[in-house]
């Protein structure tokens, strides 16, 4: 910035009103800033929904699952033997056998599908935090159901459910036969996870084992980890230590490409609402043509005293950008803003059985805001730049005549 370039600029900004305070500013700065508000919520709260539902299904389902390779059950001697070579990595928070497996649970002639789980020990943190109502200790004849698989079937703390096996190992000529159990309900889950709060039953392991008709072993082992990310490594030299006689399946495996597309939805929402963006830099282009048309005779006396078309053009890219990255900043703000709001408010929810989750909720990323503030502070000074070509065609004496 020269000398002449840094003392308008220094006027400009010492005289805001006779600057500023124009209509076809105003309008610009405000298509600027409520375009870029509107990004920054949609990638705010895009990412808030991607990292609730990847915390979700990492803490409703095991980081790696180890079943049998051949879909028998893993006998008492193995499951000891897989436990010890589990626990002897570092990084391991938690391993537990249980008994998995799909079920129906009925209530007065209404019949659910149900996932039944019974731990090995019942005292196990695996699903405590997430009992919203209720004890998360079961005992025999009780039974843990999950929030809306009671909401559908109409029942609460304290009613009764029947969990129905039907036992494809004896048909007859009268049908499936079916082994059933009757429960106390005394504790209601809620994860936040839709397909988990609407199936999940959680009784003793020696009742599902009754049900299941299965006196020993376990259909799988759940591990968690410190660092869910490294699931797929842990996997791997679990399966080798095991000479994969079992098959080891971390996380990754049936949910990255849920996340993968939830990520590339995620910017295609930056895509579209980056339009919002192109959209207002119309606005800039106009604002920038009437101020040129209004700033003639200060662009015929900068020809007078010699500057050049370049520095004249710097000097209104200048004035018209610092307000632009102004507006930008102020944008960013507001869509901070907008998000908060869309999170506190009580009117709008997710449907779980369409988004899997139910909780809306923001997530500030340094790195989306680098990426909206770069995004649209390009595409204004492109839009900026438009209309600046035309003083380099302008001359001092058509610029008099036109006055005068």
């Amino acid at each position: 910035m020269n000398q002449l370039e840094a003392f308008f600029l220094k006027h400009y900004i010492k005289t805001p009103k006779r600057n500023l305070f124009r209509f076809s500013f105003v309008f610009m700065v405000l298509g600027i800033a409520l375009s870029v508000a509107i990004l920054s919520a949609g990638l705010n709260l895009f990412q808030g929904y991607e990292s609730n539902l990847k915390r979700l299904l990492l803490d409703s389902f095991a980081h790696i699952n180890i079943s049998s390779i051949y879909r028998d059950y893993i006998d008492e001697n193995s499951s000891d033997d897989i436990l010890d070579i589990v626990f002897e990595k570092d990084g391991v928070r938690s391993a537990v056998p249980l008994l998995q497996h799909q079920l129906m649970a009925q209530v007065d002639g209404k019949v659910r599908a149900a996932n039944l789980m019974a731990f090995k020990e019942n005292d196990n943190t695996y699903y405590h935090e997430y009992i919203s109502q209720g004890k998360n200790e079961i005992t025999f004849g009780e039974i843990i159901v999950g929030h809306y698989l009671a909401e559908e079937l109409g029942l609460g703390l304290g009613d009764e459910i029947t969990l129905m096996y039907p036992r494809l190992d004896q048909i007859s000529a009268f049908g499936l036969h079916s082994v059933t159990g009757n429960f106390k309900i005394v504790g209601i889950y809620r994860c936040g996870y839709y397909e988990n709060d609407r199936s999940l039953v959680i009784c003793d392991i020696d009742e599902a084992r009754d049900l299941l008709n299965l006196p020993t072993g376990y259909t799988r082992i759940h591990v968690k980890l410190d660092k869910p990310d490294n699931a797929a490594y842990y996997g791997a030299e679990i399966a080798s230590e095991l000479n994969n006689r079992f098959s080891v399946i971390p996380w990754n495996y049936y949910a990255e490409s849920l996340l993968r597309l939830v990520k590339m939805e995620k910017w295609l929402i930056y895509i579209v609402f980056s339009f919002l963006v192109l959209i207002a830099g119309i606005n800039v282009i106009s604002a920038v043509g009437t101020i040129i048309l209004d700033k003639t005779d200060e662009i015929a006396i900068l020809h007078t005293l010699g500057a050049k078309p370049k520095s004249i053009k710097k000097l209104f890219a200048y004035r018209v950008g610092i307000a632009a990255v102004i507006a930008v900043i102020i944008g960013q703000i507001f869509g901070l803003i907008l998000s908060w709001l869309v999170e506190k408010q009580g009117i709008y929810k997710l449907k779980g059985e369409v988004y899997f989750i139910e909780t809306l909720t923001f997530e500030l990323s340094y790195m989306n805001l680098g990426i909206v503030f770069i995004t649209a502070t390009i595409l204004i000074f492109i839009c900026i730049m438009i209309p600046l070509r035309q003083i380099q065609k302008m001359q001092v004496m058509d610029i008099v005549r036109r006055n005068y």
